[in-house]
């Protein structure tokens, strides 16, 4: 064997020696906090679009602060929020300001 193959093959072998004694750390998860990481996950992903950022910024709100409340809401205020917004009628001509004014007040209130 070459002397690069060899020392190759003692790197991995000692990286697979030192990974057996990494430490880990497994735990369940509750339903619930799946359940608030989605709903986080969706009001994020909704205040990313582009859309909606226009009307932030229409309505003098930086996108970028309006994020960073998000991240600082509860779960319980998130939950609040979604909820509002999945009780707005689908189709009936609600639009992206009247929602963005939803949730401006919201943050403006946390």
């Amino acid at each position: 064997m070459s002397l690069p193959r060899k020392s190759g093959l003692l790197v991995s072998l000692l990286g697979m020696f030192f990974m057996l004694f990494a430490p880990v750390q497994a735990e369940m998860i509750s339903t619930y906090e799946v359940l608030h990481q989605r709903e986080r996950a969706q009001l994020v992903d909704m205040l990313e679009r582009e859309d909606v950022q226009k009307q932030l910024i229409a309505q003098g709100v930086d996108p970028a602060s309006a994020l960073t409340r998000v991240y600082q809401m509860t779960d319980d205020e998130i939950a609040q929020l979604n909820g509002q917004i999945s009780e707005l009628p689908v189709g009936a001509g609600i639009g992206t300001v009247p929602l963005l004014l939803i949730i401006i007040i919201i943050i403006l209130l946390v």
